[in-house]
């Protein structure tokens, strides 16, 4: 039976989050990161190799959790519920994981992935939103019959601006979203998928 780990990379990883989002991206040290997770630099090293690493994967694990659900929605069969399942999945990932929503729309991917060394890391950055994009880009051809750039558009507005938008200004805020929210964005989307292209 494996021991538990005494420091869990999670635990690393959540730290880092909250110094971010308490002080910007400049509090994240490695030492303060340390100080806040109880592990020892010498374990974030060993884990995460520098600390342009491990802010890279606390933006992965965001956007990991963020699509899981996300991408699922779009598989519906029919196009429609896809597309309003989609939408509310964002809003319901803001509400079970406002940390990680709030890291999210606080910050851009570059302003936290300052300077990764080129191999994997870099390749798993540029190929994160592959499957979002693809899975996206199947649906505008769904709901519209075509793969048209105007369809792409009008597809990603209703699916993910829309509900990102919504929800980005509470988030920021570290205000928990209102609770007609979700109503007031499922509207949204309907009216947006609803509208001749």
């Amino acid at each position: 039976m494996p021991r538990p780990q005494v420091h869990p990379p999670d635990t690393m990883l959540d730290a880092a989050r909250d110094l971010l989002l308490a002080d910007g991206s400049r509090s994240a040290t490695i030492e303060a990161i340390a100080s806040a997770s109880g592990a020892p630099t010498g374990s974030i090293y060993h884990r995460f190799g520098s600390r342009d690493e491990l802010i890279a994967r606390l933006w992965m694990r965001a956007v990991y959790r963020s699509q899981a659900s996300f991408v699922a929605a779009l598989e519906r069969q029919d196009p429609r519920d896809a597309a309003l399942a989609a939408a509310m999945s964002i809003v319901e990932f803001c509400e079970e994981n406002p940390a990680d929503a709030r890291l999210l729309a606080s910050f851009r991917r570059e302003d936290l992935v300052r300077s990764t060394a080129s191999g994997p890391l870099i390749d798993e950055l540029h190929e994160l939103n592959r499957p979002v994009e693809r899975a996206v880009a199947d649906l505008a051809r769904r709901i519209y019959g075509k793969r048209t750039r105007a369809a792409l558009n009008r597809t990603l507005l209703a699916v993910f601006d829309l509900p990102y938008g919504a929800a980005r200004r509470y988030l920021i805020a570290g205000q928990k979203l209102p609770s007609g929210l979700r109503a007031d964005v499922a509207r949204a989307v309907s009216a947006v998928i609803d509208h001749p292209l």
